[in-house]
């Protein structure tokens, strides 16, 4: 391509592929090409320094400082506990709901809770933004959020010089833009400028929260350029991003695609009430640390409706795939995850979801296989490998324990399969329902 036609796009289906592009060869592949072309060029306003967007050494800084977040113990402990206490607010809710008869968008809920229970581990901070949604009321912030991503991931279609030039014209939406960006800004900017006056002031150290991390990190290494304000902005808006959207997305289709498939519900309803039957705390310390039905459920949900529907990359240098296509340098390699779950190659009738093939009795034990990233890259794969996949499976099985053991779904309107454009695959108009008592 040139600067005025768009980009050849190579989209990979090969397994071999994948490990060549996201590990293999994996500094051919970055995120940017050039300084018209990749991430850094479409999600600006976004996604700007953050872990996202950015390669090489901006990259590994921000992938050695978040590794230590993610911990086994850290999500065991004290991630678990924010889940299970939000967890079951949203059931109290939906109890309520189901008493009354009222009909709730469950996209909704989940996008809005799940934003609160990540800003709390994140930030030590929840913005509350559940309380609009249980009025079906969307919250500004969440708006913006949403249409801010949306519009910034349909300037992938448009050819470098046609983008810049809508941007520097304002043109269409980018003016629409302009104001959502400003709405996250002021919000996210109060959080960013508090925390460093906190941490001048001596008062962070103690915070093993995203920011906490970060700050103690600069402060250790005597990186200053870490400490300014628009560098933790950039860090929480791709944090939001990835701790929202993904984990709400993959729990509106546990609930869809379970309340669309009643003889398995039943089965599984019958393992959560039993490992619930000693109360929650019981259930974190004790019941989770084995549950392979409910990792099987969350892989299944993943496989058929992935969070990320597309991944990109872009080459530097020409270069021959090991299933023999040719890449020139510059071309947009894309990693089509909404397709790759339904391959028939891996699965039988893989438009059926069907938990159990995820599952296998070993000496008398049930145990879920376990997620090739190069054949199923639905948390990405290789260096770039999502650090928050156990989080998010942890997360998504208290979730659907503490729901699914009080509560069984129907369609107040029929799931229309129409997504909107942007990172992650939600529904353009929400998912629909009704809550019933068990």
């Amino acid at each position: 391509g040139d600067m005025l036609n768009p980009f050849q796009s190579i989209i990979i289906h090969d397994e071999k592929d994948r490990y060549h592009t996201l590990k293999g060869n994996f500094e051919n592949y970055p995120k940017n090409y050039d300084e018209t072309t990749g991430l850094e060029q479409i999600f600006p306003e976004m996604m700007g320094g953050g872990i996202f967007a950015v390669d090489g050494d901006k990259w590994k800084t921000h992938r050695k400082i978040a590794a230590n977040l993610f911990t086994g113990r850290n999500i065991n402990v004290i991630f678990s506990k924010t889940f299970a206490e939000h967890a079951i607010l949203l059931e109290q809710t939906l109890l309520k709901f189901a008493e009354e008869g009222k009909s709730f968008d469950i996209q909704l809920l989940f996008q809005a809770l799940i934003f609160d229970t990540f800003c709390v581990i994140a930030f030590g901070h929840s913005p509350n933004s559940f309380n609009d949604a249980v009025k079906g009321v969307k919250e500004p912030f969440q708006v913006a959020f949403d249409e801010a991503q949306r519009i910034s991931s349909e300037r992938l279609i448009d050819p470098p010089m046609v983008r810049e030039a809508k941007k520097f014209f304002e043109f269409g939406e980018e003016k629409t833009l302009k104001s959502h960006v400003e709405v996250l800004n002021s919000y996210v900017n109060k959080i960013s400028r508090q925390r460093l006056q906190e941490f001048k002031n001596g008062g962070n150290k103690t915070k093993n929260d995203v920011v906490g991390l970060y700050m103690n990190f600069a402060a250790a290494k005597g990186r200053d350029e870490l400490l300014e304000e628009e560098y933790i902005r950039d860090l929480i808006i791709n944090f939001m991003i990835a701790g929202r959207d993904t984990t709400s997305c993959v729990l509106t289709n546990v609930v869809s695609l379970m309340t669309d498939s009643p003889d398995y519900e039943t089965s599984f309803v019958q393992l959560v009430q039993e490992k619930m039957k000693g109360g929650i705390d019981n259930f974190l310390s004790v019941e989770l640390k084995h549950f392979p039905q409910a990792d099987a459920v969350f892989f299944e949900a993943l496989r058929l409706y992935p969070s990320v529907g597309n991944d990109v990359r872009y080459a530097q240098h020409d270069d021959i795939l090991p299933s023999g296509v040719q890449v020139k340098a510059g071309n947009m390699i894309v990693f089509p995850n909404q397709s790759c779950g339904r391959n028939p190659k891996y699965f039988d009738n893989p438009d059926t979801f069907n938990p159990e093939r995820w599952l296998t009795t070993h000496e008398g034990k049930v145990e879920c296989s376990r997620l090739d990233e190069f054949k199923f890259p639905f948390f990405h794969g290789g260096y770039r490998i999502c650090l928050g996949k156990d989080m998010a499976r942890q997360e998504a099985k208290i979730f659907m324990s503490v729901l699914f053991n009080t509560l069984r779904f129907s369609y107040a309107k029929p799931r229309v399969e129409k997504h909107s454009n942007g990172p992650v695959m939600f529904y353009s108009d929400g998912v629909h329902m009704f809550a019933h008592k068990r």
